[in-house]
């Protein structure tokens, strides 16, 4: 057992308020675990300080330190100080307060912290000694403080968030957030949200270790060092403080509508030729099926070399006009980039020499063997080998890549021995090279804004990378099953808990066509999905089966696109999670909180795909009448339901009174359409005395149409704005039209349908 000493607050000593900061200085209590490793409580030396201040509108700045003499800044977000809080004294407590949210601190002789929103408490720190500790290691051998807090559970209370590789649900789970502990997909970040209606992001580039709960303790967050720092968030709802936290952090950077159809990611093929992938693109065309985009990963690179930034002209002797070519075609090209350099490249030679590389603890440009050869990194926290990185990135974009796909296996850096004290870099470099590393590339990007570059997409990310484009989810060899659809599932979810709102869902191939066509319903509807292929020899190397099921995901996916990109951009403007778990979109549904592997895209569709090894699903409607999008069956909620695996249809239903907007006439072999005419807009259930309304963007998300359905008795009243004259308007559940006010009605099974021109529709009803 660790033998330590941990110092509690125990009375309040002095208190001051300036430079909107409050300080409060207090004695210690302290426990020791003694030599027989029998607990010891006596009151302690020292004093711990509290300080608490307010970067943003309700949200409380909080940090705890052992000494004035503070540790080496390691805060990842850097903040300042604001005028937005407020300090207020009664006999029982001192109040800091920052719009509805205040933190009060008890005047007893072990203090108390509580958080309130408004009249409300969300939280507080413990009242027996553990509320917020620091722990001297009594091992030298070990960090010697260590700084941490606890926070009570309230009854029922959830845990959210915290980055990939987590259940949506993180209550009893131990979590560590060093990015090197975690596979690309699966890294987990410093900030989870709570179902209590409060955040926490702890702000520093070091590991951070959560207890949520697993022993019925509370939920328990601490960093090495003799300080922390954390931001508490509030809100009326989850909703709220994820749009509070990715604005205060930084949100998703715009993103133009590429994947309207269907985007392939080439497994790695250092043999095929810009001819052989250009003949392959012309005769999928010609099958009735076109890529919007093509990733190439690094398939781009030398064989002998397959990293860096340079084409192999071996086989890309003529890379830019290769590029204009699949431009031409329609298409939009992606690659794959690392901080590696092989030692058979021909600049490993001059990196050495300008020192870009990380060193081993001798000082030398520290080689890693891998299977593929013999490697360097480059150093992402040299500021002139970043910039460096930054400016070969450019030179591909220069080429005709549109589309950057950041890469790296951590292992490489763990064989380094990186975050010990040998080779002088300190505990948080992980977290440094990450985001040093994404924002070269989004550096690179931002300069050739003018070439249209359209986003990035990253395979791991740090504490501060929320403005990454896109977060890849991407199943290992072993998670190519049900059980890796539902980790897929709840890695995007947990993801967009923890602010990052935007995800890609890769499909993996499979022999297996259930098993693939399931796979293709996950990312129907996800902001952005590729599907993994060998793209020599295809179509002709599928089988007709998966082939028609391709084109199949990519007609659902054409037609859906409005909605779909729309999710996207409310995500990079708002923050709102384009993918949420059903408690985040329906907070006061207590059921919601039990559906696992279904989810909401935006705020109106529901998805239940399957991910057992049955042919049916049982899924979880809220209250109200739904629709399915593609059998126009209802189900009215609240209710769990089941049904069974249709040829081309899963479960996917759309909330009452949602406006969903689809492509009239979607051609999936077309990838430039605009999402602002020859559109149909289709309101399902419409309540009455409610209005339906929901924002289109085009797709390059620089304009915006909106409209608006009232449904008033025997009236229903249609407004567009900043639409094209070729409008549809289909009502579900609306049969008995006797007049419209433009055109002729339509009748269906389900309902009616109108074209339209004008911006005002009059829809009489019998």
């Amino acid at each position: 057992m660790e033998q330590s000493v941990t110092k509690y607050p125990f009375g309040i000593k002095n208190v001051s308020f300036a430079d909107n900061v409050l300080t409060v200085s207090m004695g210690t209590q302290q426990a020791a675990k003694s030599l027989s490793q029998l607990p010891m409580t006596m009151q302690g030396a020292g004093s711990i300080t509290l300080m608490m201040s307010s970067p943003a509108n309700n949200v409380i700045k909080v940090v705890v330190r052992s000494h004035k003499k503070k540790d080496k800044d390691s805060s990842f977000i850097k903040t300042r100080d604001s005028g937005n809080g407020q300090i207020s004294e009664t006999d029982d407590y001192i109040s800091f307060k920052s719009g509805l949210t205040e933190a009060r601190i008890s005047k007893t002789s072990v203090p108390q912290i509580t958080y309130y929103f408004g009249d409300n408490i969300i939280t507080s720190h413990s009242s027996v000694p553990g509320g917020i500790y620091v722990k001297e290691s009594f091992d030298r051998r070990k960090e010697q403080f260590v700084t941490g807090a606890v926070l009570n559970v309230q009854a029922g209370e959830r845990f959210m968030g915290f980055g990939g590789g987590v259940s949506t649900v993180a209550n009893g789970r131990k979590i560590e957030t060093d990015p090197a502990l975690s596979s690309p997909g699966k890294t987990n970040t410093p900030f989870f949200v709570s179902s209590a209606n409060y955040g926490i992001f702890v702000n520093t580039i070091g590991n951070v270790s959560f207890d949520c709960a697993s022993e019925g303790n509370g939920m328990i967050f601490e960093a090495a060092g003799s300080s922390i720092e954390f931001e508490l968030f509030a809100g009326a709802s989850i909703a709220e403080i994820i749009n509070s936290y990715t604005g205060f952090m930084g949100r998703a950077s715009h993103v133009s509508a590429t994947s309207i159809c269907t985007s392939f990611v080439m497994q790695d093929d250092f043999t095929v030729t810009q001819e052989e992938v250009i003949d392959s693109i012309r005769k999928i065309t010609d099958s009735g099926l076109a890529i919007s985009e093509l990733w190439l990963g690094r398939s781009y690179l030398p064989a002998g070399a397959p990293a860096g930034f340079e084409w192999d002209l071996k086989r890309f002797p003529e890379a830019s006009s290769f590029c204009r070519t699949v431009h031409d075609l329609g298409i939009k090209l992606g690659a794959t980039v690392t901080p590696y350099v092989f030692e058979e490249d021909e600049l490993f030679d001059e990196l050495t020499d300008l020192n870009y590389f990380m060193k081993d603890s001798a000082g030398k440009t520290a080689i890693i063997d891998t299977q593929e050869g013999s490697v360097a990194l480059l150093d992402m926290t040299n500021i002139a080998a970043r910039n460096w990185f930054s400016m070969k990135v450019g030179e591909l974009i220069d080429s005709g890549i549109d589309m950057i796909e950041g890469s790296f296996d951590f292992s490489l850096i763990g064989n380094i021995g990186i975050g010990g004290q040998d080779n002088g870099k300190e505990d948080g470099f992980n977290s440094v090279f990450v985001s040093e590393f994404n924002g070269a590339i989004k550096d690179a990007s931002s300069r050739a804004k003018g070439k249209e570059v359209s986003f990035m997409l990253a395979n791991i990310v740090s504490t501060g990378d929320l403005s990454v484009a896109y977060r890849n989810i991407a199943p290992t060899s072993s998670e190519i099953s049900l059980g890796g659809m539902s980790a897929a599932i709840s890695n995007a979810l947990s993801y967009g808990l923890s602010g990052f709102t935007l995800s890609n869902i890769d499909v993996p191939y499979v022999n297996d066509m259930t098993l693939f066509k399931r796979w293709l319903q996950v990312a129907l509807l996800a902001p952005h999905a590729r599907i993994m292929c060998n793209l020599k020899g295809m179509p002709s190397n599928l089988p007709q089966e998966a082939f028609e099921q391709i084109k199949l995901f990519s007609e659902m996916r054409a037609s859906l696109s409005p909605y779909i990109y729309s999710s996207v951009m409310e995500a990079s403007m708002y923050g709102n999670p384009a993918l949420r778990t059903m408690s985040y979109e329906f907070p006061s549904d207590a059921l919601a909180a039990f559906a696992q592997d279904q989810f909401m895209v935006g705020s109106s569709i529901l998805s239940a795909p399957l991910t057992s090894s049955g042919n049916s699903v049982r899924f979880y409607v809220p209250a109200g009448e739904w629709t399915n999008i593609f059998t126009r069956e209802t189900l009215t909620g609240p209710r769990f339901a089941s049904r069974k695996e249709e040829p081309g249809s899963f479960p996917v239903f759309v909330r009452p009174n949602s406006i969903i907007t689809t492509l009239s006439n979607p051609d999936s072999r077309s990838a430039s359409r605009s999402f602002l005419d020859n559109v149909t807009f289709t309101c399902f259930a419409p309540v009455d005395g409610k209005v339906a309304a929901c924002e289109v963007f085009d797709d390059k998300g620089k304009a915006s149409g909106v409209i608006n359905v009232l449904k008033e008795g025997k009236k229903i009243t249609v407004k567009t704005d900043g639409f094209g004259r070729n409008k549809r308007i289909a009502l579900t559940g609306i049969t008995n039209v006797v007049s419209v006010s433009e055109s002729i009605p339509e009748p269906e099974s389900w309902g009616t349908s109108v074209d339209f021109s004008g911006n005002e529709l009059i829809i009489t009803l019998g």
